[in-house]
């Protein structure tokens, strides 16, 4: 039989036991629910770039798509009634003074910051706007900013989806069997035909000879080896791929042209260009691809031509117009200026419409976009244009 004391020290444990319980449940819902404090930021949009100079067109480009796209959201009625400020300033094709730009924008809290497609503008500044936890655009930059950081993206349309895109509406267009012409002495040449060649692989083209326009003993170009190459192909071509630039893309169209080989040339984006369009009739039927095709007819297109205002835009600046708004929204969309909440916003939406066609970005901040792939006409008055084709 059992004891009042005991009875009275088993009364004892039991709720020692359930008191103890009872603080583990607490503890728990306490961690549950933290505290979560944003980092609220001014509504400030920067821009870096080349506003003087050589490389001024690039600069001037961006912050006049930004500019235009700016007024519209702003008169939209911006964030809640609030207006986005955007800041521009000259770097001058120099490092030192990019960094300090985007230094003082950082100290301004600016949520995002554009960047022209320069060395300079673009690729000195990374590690600070990571470190600050400022989103850092590159407006139109070919060249990869893969692990850059978190906070580091680009708007430009990859060459790996536009060379790719491209080649396959060459084959089904034209046929299988290619030559790829070189000009060796061009960086992004050399890249842009690696890139075509996995696109020819990839979709079962057929590469039937590599040529290159620079002769590495002469030091200099040499289109008529080109040309005799492809005159003693004993394989039927069906096109010529070209990775380099305009000026040297028309010599090379019309000495295929004088010497009876009526094959197009097919090419990247330094192609669509006014320079080319004089090119004679040796460049009719050229296949290229563009980031921005501004016959491309559509109600964004309108607007932005609109509020663009007078001159002809460019690619640069139509992708700052596009990418402006992409953060805009992205901002609205978050509900907040806290810029971990908008670069969230920014990667989770989806195919967003802008002038330069649909925009995501992958949760590495990897652009998703594709290209417009057109050709060269010539109309019944004898003038040149490139007409949409996919």
């Amino acid at each position: 039989m059992k004891t009042p004391h005991n009875k009275i020290g088993l009364m004892v444990i039991v709720v020692m036991v359930m008191a103890l319980l009872s603080g583990c449940s607490d503890k728990k819902e306490a961690a549950k629910t933290p505290e979560i404090v944003k980092d609220e930021r001014p509504l400030i949009i920067g821009i870096v770039g080349p506003e003087t100079g050589d490389e001024a067109a690039y600069g001037k480009s961006v912050v006049a798509g930004a500019l235009a796209a700016a007024k519209r959201f702003n008169a939209q009625g911006g964030i809640a009634g609030k207006e986005i400020k955007v800041l521009h300033f000259d770097d001058q094709s120099d490092i030192g003074m990019a960094n300090k730009i985007v230094k003082d924008l950082i100290s301004q809290r600016a949520i995002a910051i554009l960047a022209a497609p320069t060395g300079s503008s673009t690729f000195s500044p990374i590690h600070l706007v990571n470190d600050s936890k400022t989103l850092f655009i590159s407006v139109g930059s070919r060249r990869h900013l893969k692990a850059s950081g978190p906070f580091v993206f680009r708007t430009a349309v990859p060459d790996e989806t536009a060379t790719e895109d491209l080649i396959k509406y060459s084959i089904k267009e034209l046929g299988v069997n290619y030559a790829l012409v070189t000009a060796a002495d061009n960086e992004f040449s050399l890249e842009l035909s690696s890139l075509f060649k996995k696109a020819l692989a990839k979709h079962n083209g057929v590469i039937k000879l590599e040529a290159d326009t620079y002769d590495p003993f002469a030091g200099g170009r040499n289109i008529e080896a080109v040309i005799a190459a492809i005159k003693k192909s004993p394989d039927t071509l069906h096109g010529v791929v070209y990775t380099g630039g305009a000026t040297e893309a028309v010599l090379l169209a019309q000495e295929l042209k004088k010497a009876g080989l009526p094959l197009p040339l097919i090419g990247g984006e330094d192609l669509y260009s006014e320079e080319y369009l004089q090119g004679g009739d040796a460049v009719n039927e050229t296949l290229a691809y563009t980031t921005f095709f501004a016959d491309n007819k559509s109600a964004k297109m309108d607007e932005f031509i609109k509020d663009f205002g007078e001159g002809k835009p460019d690619r640069f600046a139509a992708l700052a117009y596009d990418t402006f708004m992409l953060v805009a929204e992205a901002i609205k969309e978050a509900g907040s200026t806290d810029t971990l909440l908008v670069r969230e916003a920014l990667i989770n939406r989806k195919d967003c419409e802008g002038v330069t066609g649909k925009t995501s970005f992958t949760s590495e901040n990897m652009p998703v976009k594709h290209p417009v792939i057109c050709k060269v006409k010539k109309d019944e008055g004898g003038e040149r244009s490139f007409v949409f084709k996919q």
